[in-house]
């Protein structure tokens, strides 16, 4: 029998399901049979009823919507797959930027200064645009590895703050290399568990996954 989770309480480890017979069933974690989450309000199962109790139940797994293209730039909520990521992102951005900085340098390097000093201010109207949607694409990968988005924070404090100590001590201060030898090192985790590693299977804190159903 299908049903829905109306409540459940962490304390007790107890909660109850309103059948599609119009029943309610209590039910424990140990009738439980999705070990890739804990039971939560609003969550659609499949369970087997034995007098008012739930045996067996099994997460009915939700089928991830494709955001729209405003989700995608703009939300914070929700998962992106790792292939979402870099195809729809990461690559067309990159892209963008390195056509940016060739014709800069170009127009530098051929003494063009007009040029390059337009080209300069492109890059950085460039960057202003795409600041906030490259944290939000970002905070919904975090997601997708069932971590919080604030993670992100972590990502970008020390960039920034290396940013602001540079331009008041020097480049070449301590304080300046520690902080971009952090950010290095912040950068790699990041690439190597949010960018190279897949996300959690199934449904998580954060939503469905992003791969089911695509």
């Amino acid at each position: 029998m299908r049903g829905t989770i109306i409540g459940f309480d962490p304390a007790d480890n107890t909660g109850a399901i309103s059948a599609q017979d119009g029943s309610r069933y209590d039910f424990a974690t140990t009738d439980w049979h999705d070990p890739r989450v804990r039971p939560a309000r609003g969550d659609l199962v499949d369970f087997v009823p034995e007098v008012q109790r739930a045996r067996q139940i099994h997460l009915i797994e939700p089928e991830s919507v494709r955001p729209s293209f405003s989700q995608f730039l703009f939300s914070v909520q929700g998962r992106i797959s790792r292939s979402q990521f870099w195809l729809r992102w990461v690559l067309p951005v990159l892209a963008i930027t390195i056509v940016l900085l060739i014709v800069l340098v170009a127009a530098a390097v051929s003494g063009m200064t007009e040029v390059a000093a337009a080209f300069s201010i492109i890059l950085l109207i460039f960057f202003l645009v795409t600041l906030w949607p490259n944290i939000a694409v970002l905070v919904k990968r975090v997601h997708d590895r069932n971590k919080s988005g604030w993670l992100v924070l972590i990502y970008y404090a020390p960039t920034i703050l290396g940013y602001i100590v540079g331009l008041t001590a020097g480049q070449q201060s301590p304080a300046t290399v520690v902080l971009s030898a952090i950010s290095l090192g912040i950068g790699l985790w990041f690439f190597i568990e949010f960018g190279c590693m897949g996300g959690t299977i199934g449904a998580n804190d954060y939503g469905p996954d992003p791969v089911v159903g695509h």
